[in-house]
Formats: structure tokens, C-alpha cells, sequence
């Protein structure tokens, strides 16, 4: 089966600590699911977020269905 996800991106967090919404260059830092932070590598924060995608999909098993909220982290 194939993985029909939904990804809500919470900046709220992140906006407080930095009083704008992200944007830019760097490593990047998102919590889903009660997890540990996932840091990505490097880069834009359209990429990361593309990035995390897949890493969520990744382990998530292939029948899931549903809404992953990811927390950007500040």
C-alpha cells in the first residue's frame, strides 16, 4: 500500500525564539511524534522541510495514513 501522509509544519516555537518565521540557510532542527529532535544537514529551510518529509516517510510503515505535525525547533 501506498503511504497517503499529511505534514503540518508548527513554527510557533521557532517564532518566539526568534521573532520571525524561518527562513534561510543552515541546520535545521524538527520534533514529530514526541520524539528526539532530527537535525538536518546544511541547507535551505524549503529543503529541510522536503528532507524531514522523507525521513518521516522513511519510518513510517508503508500502510500509514494520517497527519505527522513536525515542530520546527528553535
Amino acid at each position: 500500500m501506498s503511504q497517503n501522509i499529511t505534514f503540518y509544519f508548527k513554527t510557533t516555537e521557532f517564532v518566539m525564539a526568534h521573532s520571525r518565521q524561518p527562513k534561510g540557510r543552515g541546520g535545521w532542527a524538527f520534533e514529530f511524534n514526541g520524539r528526539e529532535p532530527v537535525f538536518s544537514p546544511s541547507m535551505t529551510y524549503g529543503e529541510a522541510k522536503q528532507w524531514i518529509k522523507e525521513h518521516i516517510r522513511s519510518e513510517a510503515p508503508a500502510d500509514f495514513k494520517g497527519c505527522v505535525v513536525v515542530n520546527v525547533c528553535p
